[in-house]
């Protein structure tokens, strides 16, 4: 009874230190219309980027983002699963996966909201391009392609859209200007942003828009569609 009772401790303390599993991914459909905002990017949890946890996850904020489709928002929709991550300098990351900090070492975390297998395998790994990130920049902002289905066919709705400025560096999108950052002028419409349409018709049109910063190639390659 003794050696059965030694062998279940560690096999309690192993199951409370992993992440919990997520359900399987539902393709989730989000209504024309539905404020979403940008899509928000998540970050894998790595010391050598946000710090030690034990010394350093009092100045993290716990914050909750919504999964949908594999992508995760600040704003939900029917179906959307609720994850909570940590917010640290403008980034979004997951965290840590050690057995202490399990162990519900931070009480603002709600850990009914921890995130599972899924949610890590799909999360940023820590770079040395990530950790070159200007805090200068601002929060990273989700950019989409271009859909009539979403915003309107460019010639009857585009006076509806925002034109904006981003700013580009290491292939993402940022709020604020910094030393080494590429302006892209794009459109704001219902809280999301996206690059203007793609047709050569379009050019020029537009009097608000600044055309020198138009999107290029490698723009157009890298964002997607709201799914």
């Amino acid at each position: 009874m003794r050696i059965a009772t030694l062998l279940t401790v560690p096999l309690l303390a192993a199951l409370v230190a992993l992440p919990t599993r997520a359900p399987a991914q539902v393709n989730i459909s989000v209504r024309f219309g539905t404020r979403l905002g940008p899509e928000i990017g998540v970050f894998a949890y790595s010391p050598q980027r946000y710090g030690d946890w034990q010394a350093n996850y009092r100045r993290w904020t716990p914050v909750t983002l919504y999964d949908i489709n594999g992508h995760y928002y600040r704003n939900s929709v029917r179906g959307g699963r609720a994850v909570q991550v940590y917010s640290f300098n403008n980034e979004y990351f997951l965290p840590p996966q050690d057995q202490g900090w399990a162990n519900r070492a931070d009480r603002r975390y709600n850990y009914g909201r921890q995130p599972g297998q899924a949610d890590y395998g799909r999360a940023r790994p820590y770079s040395p391009e990530a950790a070159r990130i200007d805090p200068r920049l601002g929060a990273e902002v989700g950019v989409l392609g271009y859909s009539a289905d979403r915003a309107g066919d460019w010639r009857r709705n585009a006076r509806r859209w925002t034109p904006v400025t981003l700013y580009e560096s290491n292939g993402r999108y940022y709020s604020k200007n910094a030393p080494g950052a590429r302006a892209v002028a794009m459109y704001r419409y219902q809280n999301e942003y996206f690059l203007p349409p793609a047709d050569q018709a379009w050019v020029g049109t537009d009097k608000r828009y600044n055309y020198n910063h138009q999107p290029n190639a490698q723009d157009r390659s890298r964002v997607r569609d709201r799914p």
